[in-house]
Parts: structure tokens; C-alpha cells; sequence
């Protein structure tokens, strides 16, 4: 089945991960992007990183969108996050989490597709779905973070195929609002890469806004399956909420959490401690209203 293989080709390239693959703490100079503000810049480094990553994000700025050097480490819950175990093996998990997250509608769209019908499927979380999997993997492309890019991979292809094998079942309104809806937030990200590229924006700063925007997407996509609490609390059932994505959901941003405030990077905790309330909120209506 192709979940299963694209679940295994994923755990062999997180095997081979490490955090030396990335420019986790290199200094702002190194930056490849042009930046008139910088009159001399080194000769770029090879990419195999010489000091530890403990030492490289404490003694100078983090080339990362919106994050900032850590200093000196002395605060115990500082020592705990740059702990080498939190900075590699907890990423790695997440990854194979991110996985699961983007691979656990799979089962009922292809009942869906199967049936002839979406049934109590919700379009709408596969709709954002498949645009903000492809933000996020130009974010983690633009920080050079391994682990926030193959993160992102196998959803990319997994959600492209959701939303082309639900659109065929849809009609009416529910069709146009979808359609609207992957229009309307691909013609965003086209406008915003389309901007980005043509100004003569500091590397640091396209990071911010392409982290920014892939935050907002998964702000949303995070509170998607909320859309449907009023008939929820109506119907007393919530099968229009899928358990396995709501249970990978809370695992996976309660890892990623923890991973960002590792790194110090707002972009990669802040949207993924509000997914993770999110989360739990939906967890909190599977149980008090099962699915029938």
C-alpha cells in the first residue's frame, strides 16, 4: 500500500538525519541570500557543521526565522530544551508523527472514494490541508532545517491526492466552498512566494513572513474540524470529527512544541501549542459526543 511504503521510506531517511545537516547557528553573514545591509560576508562554510550544535547556538545568532541566540545556558529549563536529546531524537519522532498526521484521513477518504460519497468526512481541514503542507515545506526548506522539511514531505503528496479524490464527490455549495477555498489560499502563497522573491528582502525577513504565513495555515488547519461543533453539539455526534487525526494531531504538537521552543523558534511553537489546545478541544467533544 503506498501509506505503508511512503511510512518507510520516511523512517529511513530520519535514520540518517542529524542536526549537522542544517544551518542551525550559523552567523547572520553566512546568510546565501543577497543583503545590501551586509558589506563583506564570508566564504560559506562547508555543510558539515565543526562545533556541536550546543556550542554553535550559544555563541551566535540563529539563522532562523524569528529566532534568537540563546546565550549563555544557565537556566535549568534552558539546559533541559538544549539537551542533545531534545535538539535530535525528539525531532526525529516528529517527523514519523507528521507522517501519521498527514496519513491518518487516508483510511476514509478512500471509503469516501470507495462509496461514492464523503459521508460525515469534512472536506474543509483537507482542503487548507494540502496548501499548508507545501508552505511549511518551503519554510523548512528556507531555515535549512532538515527535520521541519521531511516532515512535510510525504504530506505534501499524501494531501494533493486527499483533495483530487474528494472533489469529484462533492456538489453544490459544499463544492464551490471548497474549490473557493483551494483557490483562495493557493493564490495567497503564489502572491506571497511571487513578492518574495522579486524584492530585495533580507534572507532573515523572507523567513519571517514565509514562517508567519505557514503558521496562520496551520493555525486554521489545527481548528478546521471546529468548523463543525455546531452540528456536533446538535446531533450530539462527532464522526464529522476523525479520531486518528485529531490523537496524532495532539502527539505531534505536543512534540514539535517542544522541539521550536528547543530551537527558540516562534514559528514552529507557537502554531503548534495552539494546534495542540485545538486538539485537545476535539478530543474533548469525541468523548462527550462518540461518533454513531
Amino acid at each position: 500500500m503506498i501509506s505503508s511504503r511512503m511510512l518507510l521510506a520516511v523512517i529511513v531517511a530520519v535514520v540518517g538525519v542529524g542536526s549537522s545537516h542544517a544551518w542551525i547557528g550559523r552567523h547572520l553573514l553566512e546568510n546565501p541570500r543577497s543583503n545590501k545591509h551586509v558589506k563583506h560576508r564570508h566564504p560559506a562554510r562547508p555543510l558539515a557543521i565543526k562545533h556541536s550544535l550546543i556550542d554553535d547556538i550559544t555563541r551566535k545568532p540563529m539563522v532562523r526565522g524569528g529566532s534568537t541566540s540563546l546565550g549563555s545556558v544557565s537556566n535549568p529549563s534552558l539546559e533541559i530544551l538544549t539537551n542533545p536529546l531534545i535538539l535530535s531524537l525528539i525531532p526525529k519522532i516528529g517527523i514519523i508523527t507528521s507522517t501519521l498526521v498527514y496519513f491518518s484521513p487516508m483510511a476514509a477518504v478512500s471509503a469516501a472514494s470507495k462509496d461514492g460519497s464523503v459521508g460525515d468526512l469534512n472536506p474543509f481541514p483537507l482542503a487548507v490541508m494540502s496548501v499548508s503542507s507545501i508552505c511549511w515545506l518551503v519554510y523548512g526548506l528556507s531555515i535549512r532545517d532538515p527535520f521541519v522539511t521531511l516532515s512535510n514531505v510525504p504530506g505534501s503528496i499524501a494531501t494533493i491526492w486527499y483533495i483530487t479524490a474528494v472533489l469529484p464527490l462533492l456538489k453544490g455549495s459544499q463544492l464551490q466552498t471548497i474549490q473557493n477555498t483551494i483557490v483562495f489560499l493557493a493564490g495567497l502563497t503564489i502572491n506571497l512566494w511571487t513578492y518574495l522573491s522579486l524584492t530585495n528582502k533580507p534572507m532573515a525577513q523572507v523567513r519571517s513572513m514565509l514562517g508567519l504565513f505557514a503558521s496562520a495555515l496551520f493555525i486554521i488547519l489545527s481548528g478546521s474540524p471546529l468548523s463543525t461543533i455546531k452540528t456536533v453539539l446538535s446531533t450530539r455526534n462527532s464522526g464529522s470529527i476523525l479520531a486518528q487525526l485529531t490523537m496524532a494531531q495532539v502527539t505531534n504538537t505536543a512534540l514539535w512544541s517542544v522541539y521550536g521552543l528547543a530551537i527558540r523558534d516562534k514559528f514552529v511553537y507557537g502554531p503548534n501549542l495552539t494546534g495542540l489546545f485545538f486538539g485537545i478541544a476535539q478530543l474533548g467533544l469525541k468523548l462527550a459526543f462518540p461518533s454513531k
